[in-house]
């Protein structure tokens, strides 16, 4: 909106918030074809306009879009100006832009063009959802229960070995006497302590040779009871940050590493 003529437009709901105030100034700078003429571009968006500031290579695709189209108008001596004001009412020309913004409809004129980022937000989060939803659905759900993400948990481990630690741990294929025997890959997967089959659940619940180590574990976890199944250690487990790391570390106490 100027004070010589005002337009809205309707973008793809993929579109970010962030890139749909960046694509308004965008589209600004193509309906504002005044010959030259010095542009004063007003946006509440400080995000956008310090992301200009500070514009790479690394930059968001729709930055370098603007940064382009302002580099075009310098080499025709025309200057652009982009100022922040607030984004909150009494600001009467950000009024005046809410009030054009609310009569967008579906025959608007309509900008197709998607931010290659907003694709790939989009594409992660339908990929995450599509993974819990077929993990909700699979014989693990039961055998484990409900678990973070793979992302949450990847945030609180401290590398790439803990991460496969820890997957190996919910998973049960931890390497373990009990599964190499599964594989004919070792031919006794007897507990020589306890003589049970010696699986990661044996170690980790039941054994008698670290009936120590447990106590403190069950300790620090907050777990009370002696006898729990495997899908309630793991609860206790991924809880939050802090219980993961105590986990972790005391792996190495149950000859787990």
């Amino acid at each position: 909106v100027s004070c010589l003529q005002q337009f809205c437009y309707r973008i793809h709901p993929l579109n970010s918030v962030f890139t749909a105030e960046v694509l308004a100034i965008c589209q600004a700078l193509d309906e504002l074809v005044i010959p030259e003429t010095d542009i004063l571009i007003l946006s509440d968006s400080f995000s956008a306009l310090s992301s200009l500031k500070n514009l790479s290579f690394h930059s968001p695709k729709v930055i370098q879009r603007l940064a382009a189209k302002i580099h075009i108008r310098k080499n025709l001596n025309q200057t652009i100006a982009l100022l922040w004001v607030p984004g909150h009412s009494g600001v009467s020309w950000n009024e005046k832009a809410d009030s054009i913004t609310k009569q967008v409809s579906d025959v608007s004129p309509y900008i197709d063009w998607i931010a290659s980022e907003d694709i790939f937000s989009h594409l992660k989060k339908q990929s995450l959802q599509i993974t819990e939803e077929n993990y909700h659905k699979s014989k693990y759900q039961l055998l484990i229960g409900n678990i973070p993400d793979i992302l949450t948990i990847s945030k609180w481990t401290g590398n790439r070995v803990q991460d496969r630690l820890i997957a190996r741990i919910i998973s049960k294929t931890i390497t373990t006497p009990g599964l190499l025997s599964r594989f004919n890959l070792q031919p006794d997967p007897l507990c020589r302590v306890c003589n049970e089959i010696n699986g990661i659940s044996h170690i980790l619940l039941r054994c008698q040779k670290y009936t120590s180590v447990r106590v403190i574990l069950w300790r620090k976890l907050n777990i009370v009871s002696a006898n729990i199944t495997y899908d309630v250690l793991l609860s206790h487990v991924l809880v939050n940050k802090n219980h993961l790391l105590i986990f972790v570390q005391t792996l190495k106490y149950f000859d787990i590493v």
